[in-house]
C-alpha cells in the first residue's frame, strides 16, 4: 500500500488526528502504547485493523516531534482536570480525604444499607391478611 493511501486512514479532527471515519484519536493509540499495550490489545480495544493500526504508527513516526509534544499537553491538561475534579469531590463528600480507603468503604456500605432500608416499604403493613 502507498504512503499516500495510508496518509488517508489518518485525517485532523477538531480532537487532533484520528483514524477516518472512527473517534479513535492518534493519541489515544499512543496512550495505550506508551502504557505497553501489545499491538493486538490495542486493536480489540480500539476495533481498528492492522491497516489502521499501522496507518497511526507510520503518523507517529513522521510526526514524532509534533505528536509528543501534544500528547504532553494533553496529559497535564488531564492531570489538571483530575486535581480539580478530586478537590470539588473533597470539598463536598462527607467522609475526610485522610480517611484510609478500608475505613471509606466501611463508611459508604454502611450509608447504602441505611438507605436501602430506608426506602424500603413497611413489611409489617403489607403482608397482613385481610379480615
Amino acid at each position: 500500500m502507498s504512503t499516500l493511501t495510508k496518509k488517508a486512514l489518518i485525517v485532523e479532527s477538531p480532537r487532533g488526528p484520528s483514524i477516518a471515519g472512527t473517534r479513535t484519536t492518534v493519541f489515544s493509540i499512543m496512550d495505550s502504547l506508551k502504557s505497553g499495550s501489545s499491538r493486538e490489545v490495542i486493536k480489540d480495544l480500539f476495533l481498528t485493523s492492522e491497516e489502521q493500526l499501522e496507518a497511526v504508527l507510520e503518523y507517529i513516526a513522521a510526526h514524532r516531534e509534533e505528536v509528543e509534544r501534544e500528547y504532553a499537553e494533553i496529559v497535564r491538561r488531564s492531570i489538571e482536570r483530575k486535581e480539580i475534579y478530586e478537590q470539588v469531590f473533597w470539598k463536598h463528600s462527607p467522609i475526610p480525604p485522610e480517611t484510609p480507603v478500608d475505613e471509606q468503604r466501611r463508611i459508604l456500605r454502611q450509608k447504602l444499607v441505611d438507605r436501602q432500608r430506608s426506602s424500603q416499604p413497611d413489611n409489617e403493613h403489607h403482608n397482613s391478611p385481610r379480615s
